[in-house]
């Protein structure tokens, strides 16, 4: 099998085991089991069956078994744990990335026996990490010596079993356990260990792991303890129901509620999790709006200001007042700068699309490097910035380290790619450090005074690097991607038994309305419901979130619950309308925009839709009322005089419909102006004007053929109720056709 047929099948069972189809379960990790071989994992699969073959019986015999629940959770469990296996063994075939690191780690632990193959007995194995947790002494030699390179080695080690290893077993906790309480393990280092922790949970579940993460999170350093919550919140959402079902770990997951700070954190840990499942988006807006508005930009400014002589001129320190003038001229590109900047500014990962291209050094090729913490005695940002001027190492290196914008995989991307630069560009980075010291300076003594700020910008980097990590890296099709997947942690049972404030609901729920992700913010309104918390904003939210959604029904239900409320009734009574006319009931949407126009009677847009109303019901006397209303409250505007023009074509006023068409000509008209135009004039019989019309109305839709016919077509019985004979308008229809054919190939 190769990885996408593995990862399908995993995902089948555990589809299976969540809805309790549990023979189905049973089934499906047969078909993946070698049929002639008998072993261990066939073994447990018929003791399973016989359990839940038994439970069955007592079930349908009515025999009261108060362990039944237990038993049954036990089975559960057991499948799970089955299935992890099963995967991981299959996962362990030759050819694999992952299987052949963790046979070069087994090798290098000295498990040669064939007994231990496939079982890495403990962390204790490792000589070098056990010299480590005897000493006292802080390990901080980024040279090259011997005794470094053994360290950085063991580190690496540590990581691989803490990540590949299948379940630590009450040694291996206790192991790991100690090297986060040593004084001989920097932060980090330690740091970089919880990363091989949460990744080992994203491989397969393990209580233990999960119990280290929850005790981690009271760590000392919000270096470690950060990183310990994203993986306690990842993990939520992974195995959720799994967690509920294994008490003991239930009832330690519950410890967590202890912590203070624990409801503030998980909030910035899911919101910058939201965001990271945005950054394609914005790598796209970036690429694709950005870019080229500022190429645009550059090149109009040039040919503008005639930039190649003014670069020849003499030295001047005066700006050119036409510049400022000139941005004033692009409110477009400085609105989506300030967009970005703002975007930056709240945690959005914008420099994906920048950085992506930077992973290619062979740092990278260490699966580790993507989660070592940036700082600037790593031996490789030593090594990359060693031949470099000690002005430029000093400001780049204190610019890198100190920016709160740049992740840390990213800082570690930005200095290996130094020394490729040219020396003029290395000089505009230094002073481009330099112009922001001030600033980051000001920033990281706010952090310093600030511990929830400080955990904010820890939860911002390291969230990016994950995603960089799953996204990036060379051996993603194996790793999978946790972003792809829901990763919906506030809907978990698990959260959900640890945070019962509404207010956390609320502000998760409104930071996906704010973001427009409206399916996610409409359950967890709907969540809010279900705990009584009852509003008109939350149903208002709830109805606008199913709107956006198109299930209109459902969104006038939301809509008119927040109607009883009777504090925003303009507004829910537009929205019900908007949904009628979604879902064509123009009677009902009529209805209640002329309830809407009784206490909004000055609102021009209200009498709008109520025009739009009759004229989806075909009433055009009713709508033109309505229109001349418009028109009378802003005359001589295109947009008030189209739908007068339209409803006077409709109703065989084909004078007036002339003279307010003759007017739009004179404006800006559209494909549709001029083919409304081109009616009134074939009604009238003028079918050379009619002709002249319908060309340029072509012309607007680019000549496609397809888009005019359609349109036509719409109208061709008002063309015919006016008079027109109807074997005039596939005449007519050629005869456009052919005169746009001929004018295109003359130009």
């Amino acid at each position: 099998m190769n990885i996408p047929q593995i990862n399908e099948w995993n995902k089948r069972v555990d589809y299976l085991l969540e809805h309790g189809r549990i023979l189905d379960a049973f089934d499906k990790i047969a078909t993946v089991l070698p049929v002639e071989v008998y072993n261990i994992f066939t073994q447990q699969l018929e003791e399973l069956r016989f359990t839940y073959s038994n439970m069955l019986n007592y079930t349908v015999k009515g025999v009261d078994d108060p362990q039944r629940t237990g038993i049954y959770n036990s089975l559960i469990l057991k499948t799970y744990d089955l299935t992890d296996q099963v995967k991981l063994n299959l996962l362990n075939q030759p050819g694999f990335r992952l299987a052949s690191i963790r046979k070069e780690l087994e090798k290098q632990m000295n498990l040669h026996q064939e007994d231990l193959a496939d079982n890495l007995l403990g962390i204790s194995f490792d000589y070098e990490l056990n010299e480590m947790l005897r000493s006292t002494d802080l390990y901080d030699d980024e040279s090259e010596s011997e005794s470094a390179l053994k360290h950085r080695a063991a580190i690496q080690r540590a990581f691989n079993f803490l990540w590949l290893n299948k379940k630590f077993s009450d040694d291996d906790a206790k192991v790991v356990g100690q090297i986060f309480e040593s004084d001989s393990f920097p932060w980090y280092e330690k740091a970089l260990l919880v990363s091989a922790v949460t990744l080992g949970l994203v491989r397969n579940f393990d209580q233990r792991r999960i119990e280290l993460l929850i005790k981690l999170y009271s760590h000392s350093n919000p270096q470690v303890s950060v990183r310990a919550l994203v993986g306690i919140l990842i993990t939520f959402g992974l195995y959720d129901k799994r967690i509920s079902m294994v008490p003991q770990l239930a009832s330690i997951v519950q410890l967590l509620k202890d912590d203070a700070s624990f409801e503030s954190d998980t909030f910035s840990i899911l919101t910058q999790i939201i965001r990271a499942k945005d950054t394609d988006r914005i790598t796209r807006k970036f690429r694709d709006e950005i870019v080229p508005d500022i190429i645009k930009f550059n090149e109009d400014l040039s040919e503008k200001l005639n930039l190649e002589k003014l670069l020849e001129a003499d030295n001047e320190t005066d700006k050119n007042p036409e510049w400022e003038k000139y941005f004033d001229d692009q409110p477009d590109l400085v609105r989506k700068l300030e967009d970005l900047t703002n975007m930056q500014m709240e945690g959005n990962d914008v420099f994906l699309g920048a950085f992506s291209m930077l992973k290619n050094f062979g740092f990278f090729n260490e699966i580790h490097h993507w989660f070592m913490p940036f700082y600037q005695q790593h031996n490789a940002v030593a090594g990359a910035l060693r031949n470099e001027k000690d002005s430029i190492r000093e400001l780049v290196l204190k610019g890198v380290e100190n920016s709160p914008y740049m992740c840390n995989s990213d800082k570690f991307s930005f200095v290996l790619n130094l020394a490729q630069m040219p020396d003029a560009q290395k000089e505009l980075m230094a002073q481009m450090f330099s112009a922001e010291a001030e600033q980051f300076e000001e920033m990281m003594n706010e952090e310093l005074s600030d511990p929830e700020l400080r955990k904010k910008r820890i939860v911002i980097q390291y969230i990016q690097d994950l995603y960089r990590f799953f996204k990036l890296n060379s051996i993603k099709n194996e790793t999978g991607d946790i972003f792809q997947l829901p990763l919906d942690v506030h809907n978990t049972r698990t959260l959900s038994g640890i945070i019962t404030s509404t207010k956390f609901y609320r502000n998760i729920a409104g930071f996906y309305f704010d973001s427009d992700h409206f399916s996610e913010a409409n359950t967890v309104y709907q969540k809010l419901l279900d705990l009584g918390e009852v509003s008109a904003e939350i149903y208002e939210k709830s109805g606008y979130c199913l709107q956006q959604e198109g299930k209109f029904d459902q969104a006038i239900e939301m809509y008119q619950k927040a109607d009883l409320f009777d504090t925003n009734r303009k507004w829910v009574l537009g929205k019900i309308a908007q949904c009628h006319l979604k879902s064509s009931r123009p009677q009902q949407a009529l209805e209640t925009y002329l309830e809407l126009s009784q206490i909004d009677s000055e609102n021009m847009k209200v009498h709008a839709a109520v025009g739009t109303c009759y004229l989806n019901m075909g009433e055009y006397a009713s709508a033109l009322e309505c229109f001349y209303r418009i028109d009378f409250s802003e005359p001589g505007t295109a947009h008030s005089m189209r739908p007068v023009a339209w409803c006077l074509f409709t109703l065989n006023r084909l004078e007036e419909a002339d003279s307010y068409y003759t007017q739009l000509m004179n404006m800006e008209p559209n494909a549709f102006d001029y083919m409304n135009a081109g009616h009134v004039a074939f009604s009238q019989g003028q079918k050379q004007i009619a002709s002249d019309y319908y060309v340029e109305s072509f012309r607007k839709r680019n000549g496609d053929l397809k888009s005019f016919i359609g349109a036509f077509n719409d109208d061709r019985k008002f063309l015919l109720q006016n008079g027109v004979n109807p074997e005039d308008i596939p005449l007519m229809l050629d005869y456009v056709r052919i005169r746009y054919t001929d004018s295109k190939n003359q130009a």
